[in-house]
């Protein structure tokens, strides 16, 4: 309680009645730089030594693993590491529903093919598996009481494994976390599943907050009024003006709407933090007020980061930025090593990691540990390309080098070279001062002093008319457009 008394002072009036609100729903609406996570942190505190006598958790989730990761690291630094003693946790939402699926299966409400209670559950078959476009995709089903396997028709071409492949690691106990969502969707539509998961969480869970609960689908709802019924304490936190989930089923109308219909406590956050600037204030009022606003130009030498709609955009523009992300087209295998070598540089060149890092070293078969035995042979590829090697001749000796090394990666080796890839990260080799680039997406939640952003035609147009929170390309725009303390520029 000292380390909360000591920064009381600095709580605005708002803050502190969202934090102090003694309703068992609560729900923070908070615009940017408006102290979100402050307020989310203070209150699972609160909530988590209020009854030192009761055993139930006091949990907390967000959406990704960076926002996931920063609310814990506010939690601890100011409650301290016990706060987060067992069974008291933060974790992402993704971590949770299998959390409840896992306890479906242990209960005995579903059967896993082959009859497993322990899931390997992955970010993505991507990274584990072949996969190959079409329209035809398995995924799990519920039938009764039992998981089974299908395929159905998708009306867009995406990449998939084949059913046989599914299949079989289905089979030993692997899914990903979309596949989880499938079978606890499927699962709800009956009496057994729901009864069981409020019994969950009545017994085990006695608060549980959700941060940026627009991102929500009807799942997710559907797991927060689980909560609600079993009478745990329920906070929702957001901003609807952020909401960039709609790809995985957001829909923030639908969320506004649950809030209104089921008694919640409202709270809003206005007051920023973050503007340090009284232009980059009336800027981003502005812009939620959806009025026409004109966005300053200037140079990506003068950001501390440069933002854009795709990764494409940021390849595409001055070569003085640097995106977190490389898609080179070339096979799975080639995207991961690429990926490898685009993280060698910016760790070099940024400090930072390559945005699909995790992901590079799952689909590799390597663990993290390994990545420093790799270093050498990444660091002598780079010096090459940045010496002017020819970039067929880099990914040669590269892949060599690595199979030397890694059996593994010798065994999925192709023959494409992802020779693009190579020119792109040579071209940003020929400057000594790097600019990280990054998506709209994977802006959100962070902020820099000042930001870039490259406008489309179509971002000039919807800022020309002023912004609709009801359109996800807006509401993608307006997050990058308000991740600056001090200043905004436009770019191309």
């Amino acid at each position: 309680m000292h380390r909360l008394s000591r920064g009381l002072h600095a709580l605005t009036q708002q803050q502190l009645n969202a934090i102090g609100s003694p309703h068992r729903r609560v729900y923070v609406e908070a615009a940017p730089g408006s102290g979100k996570t402050t307020v989310s942190a203070l209150r699972f505190g609160l909530h988590r030594f209020a009854a030192p006598t009761d055993t139930r958790a006091v949990v907390a989730v967000s959406f990704t693993r960076s926002a996931t990761e920063e609310l814990r690291t506010r939690v601890t630094r100011q409650w301290g590491s016990a706060s987060l003693r067992w069974p008291h946790r933060i974790v992402t939402l993704d971590t949770l529903l299998c959390d409840l699926l896992l306890h479906l299966l242990n209960e005995g409400v579903l059967h896993w093919p082959g009859g497993h209670t322990e899931l390997d559950v992955l970010d993505s078959w991507r990274t584990a598996l072949p996969t190959k476009p079409g329209r035809i995709k398995p995924v799990l089903q519920v039938d009764g009481s039992h998981v089974i396997i299908r395929t159905v028709n998708e009306s867009q071409t995406a990449s998939h494994p084949s059913a046989m492949q599914f299949k079989k690691a289905v089979s030993a106990g692997a899914c990903t976390h979309d596949n989880v969502r499938e079978v606890l969707q499927g699962a709800l539509t009956a009496g057994p599943a729901r009864r069981t998961l409020i019994s969950y969480f009545a017994n085990s869970v006695r608060s549980l907050t959700v941060d940026e609960v627009f991102d929500a689908n009807d799942l997710d709802r559907d797991i927060f009024s689980l909560a609600a019924s079993a009478s745990s304490s329920l906070t929702l936190v957001g901003d609807p003006w952020q909401a960039l989930y709609q790809f995985r089923g957001a829909r923030p109308a639908a969320m506004a709407a649950y809030i209104g219909e089921n008694g919640f406590s409202t709270h809003y956050l206005n007051d920023s933090f973050r503007w340090g600037t009284d232009r980059q204030a009336w800027f981003t009022r502005h812009l939620r007020r959806r009025v026409p606003v004109t966005v300053q130009s200037g140079s990506t030498r003068d950001a501390d980061v440069v933002l854009a709609s795709k990764w494409k955009a940021l390849w595409a523009c001055d070569p003085l930025v640097l995106p977190l992300a490389i898609k080179p087209g070339a096979g799975q295998a080639q995207e991961a090593i690429c990926t490898l070598l685009l993280n060698e540089i910016t760790q070099n060149a940024l400090g930072m990691q390559a945005v699909f890092l995790h992901d590079a070293l799952v689909t590799l078969g390597l663990e993290r540990e390994e990545l420093a035995t790799l270093r050498p042979c990444l660091q002598s590829a780079v010096a090459e390309l940045k010496e002017g090697v020819q970039p067929s001749l880099v990914w040669q000796r590269l892949t060599r080098s690595l199979a030397e090394s890694f059996s593994v990666v010798a065994a999925r080796q192709l023959a494409r070279k992802p020779l693009r890839a190579l020119d792109l990260l040579t071209l940003r080799l020929a400057n000594d001062q790097l600019i990280p680039g990054l998506t709209c997406h994977q802006s959100k939640g962070r902020e820099w002093n000042t930001v870039a952003v490259i406008l489309s035609p179509t971002d000039a147009s919807a800022l020309a008319h002023g912004l609709d929170p009801a359109r996800e390309d807006h509401r993608a725009l307006y997050v990058a457009l308000t991740r600056a303390r001090l200043n905004t520029l436009a770019v191309t």
